[in-house]
């Protein structure tokens, strides 16, 4: 990468911290004696908050986060839903960080809407122990990752990276790998989140001894509520929507974009039997760009359609109750995980998720879980099908779902910490 591209912050016009919420140190420090653990974020991401404030639990004063911008807590707009977010949780509680105000422009629009300035000297005036990085995406990781190498401080990664996501072809394969080689050949330890994860890293080089599993999750929005609660709350929220009780709910939740293909739904509902599409009902929970779209196909198809909008995290539970059957029918344009699926798997649904979609991998095989080709209608139709025609069961998922729980997550990173 160009040096001018890597802003190591050495300018006197450093941005001064915005807000800072510190924890005590710890005494005893293995990674390097007395220093803690920096965890570098470009903001707070309301999947990965939850780890971190589970890990302050387990490590109090053991690490901090370092955010380059706090916008997702105080609100911004998202391209892909098209609208202001500001996610109803709190993000900004329950573990250290501090928040460098490194916006330049729109923030998360850019390589560049995150500058490095002042990095450096946050890093050569505190020597944390070890840098964890989720992402390689702005300047402001870049330089964190280049200040690192400077400074000899050892290098730490938990990222979704995975070779399955795009179609490539084997010359930019080969050149793909290389530099993740390049890349990855400082990192002292990495955390895959996954299978798919996994596989990269180790195409990558880095060696099973170096790698230890911290998995993708989401907290249980319904933990702690009773089988009886759940089916009220089932209840209410289709007669909010005007939902028949007895209809079986196909639920797309997520940005209605091109690469999540939410058009596929309304296709797959053609090739249902005659007789079987009087019983399926449409809710999409998002929006974006094709939502007008999506809006006016939906008057051509047999089946109702609702469209309820940008769903805010706490609101999630209670939709995922009336739904049925979850359907991810993303295309391979991106797609490393699909959180939504974990989401749903809590909640007790049936799921149908294309090949593309990262953790197809590792919930295929679940008894109420199907696989079809990523932008096959038919196959999606045939998928839903079979897994309509299974009771609705809040719970069938618990056992397979404490391997992918925020403590799972917590504790690999906590382990590697004194």
């Amino acid at each position: 990468m160009r040096a001018d591209l890597i802003d190591l912050g050495e300018k006197p016009q450093q941005k001064p911290t915005r807000r800072r919420h510190d924890g005590s140190r710890g005494a005893d420090d293995r990674i390097a004696q007395t220093r803690p653990l920096f965890i570098i974020e470009s903001h707070p991401v309301q999947y990965r908050v939850p780890v971190y404030q589970e890990l302050a639990l387990l490590k109090p004063g053991a690490f901090e986060v370092i955010y380059a911008t706090d916008c997702s807590a105080r609100g911004y707009h998202d391209a892909g839903f098209g609208t202001e977010v500001k996610w109803n949780m709190p993000l900004m509680e329950g573990y250290p960080f501090r928040v460098l105000g490194n916006e330049q422009g729109e923030p998360l629009g850019g390589f560049r809407s995150l500058h490095g300035r002042g990095v450096f000297q946050l890093l050569a005036g505190t020597r944390p122990g070890a840098v964890l990085f989720t992402q390689f995406a702005y300047q402001f990781d870049w330089t964190a990752y280049v200040s690192c190498l400077r400074l000899g401080i050892p290098i730490w990664m938990r990222q979704e990276t995975q070779d399955e996501a795009f179609v490539r072809s084997p010359v930019k394969s080969f050149a793909r790998r290389w530099v993740y080689r390049l890349v990855y050949l400082p990192v002292r330890h990495a955390f895959y989140i996954g299978e798919l994860n996994r596989q990269h890293l180790r195409r990558c080089g880095m060696s099973d001894r170096r790698m230890s599993r911290s998995p993708y999750c989401v907290p249980d929005p319904l933990a702690g509520m009773s089988e009886r609660s759940k089916f009220q709350s089932r209840r209410a929220t289709r007669a909010r929507y005007g939902i028949a009780q007895d209809a079986c709910v196909l639920c797309f939740s997520g940005k209605l974009i091109r690469k999540k293909n939410p058009e596929i739904l309304l296709a797959a509902v053609k090739h249902l039997p005659l007789t079987d599409q009087k019983r399926f009902h449409l809710l999409f929970l998002g929006s974006g760009e094709l939502m007008p779209r999506l809006i006016s196909q939906a008057r051509s198809i047999p089946v109702p359609a609702t469209f309820a909008g940008f769903v805010n995290q706490d609101e999630l539970g209670p939709h995922y109750l009336a739904t049925d059957v979850l359907v991810l029918p993303s295309r391979r344009m991106g797609e490393t995980w699909g959180l939504v699926v974990n989401e749903a798997l809590h909640a007790g649904c049936a799921v149908a998720l294309s090949d593309a979609v990262g953790c197809a991998a590792e919930f295929g095989q679940l008894e109420r879980c199907r696989v079809f080709p990523a932008t096959h209608a038919g196959a999606c139709a045939r998928a839903v099908l079979e897994l309509s025609r299974l009771p609705r069961h809040f719970t069938w998922a618990a056992d397979a779902m404490k391997a992918y729980s925020v403590a799972v997550a917590a504790k690999a990173i906590a382990d590697r910490l004194p």
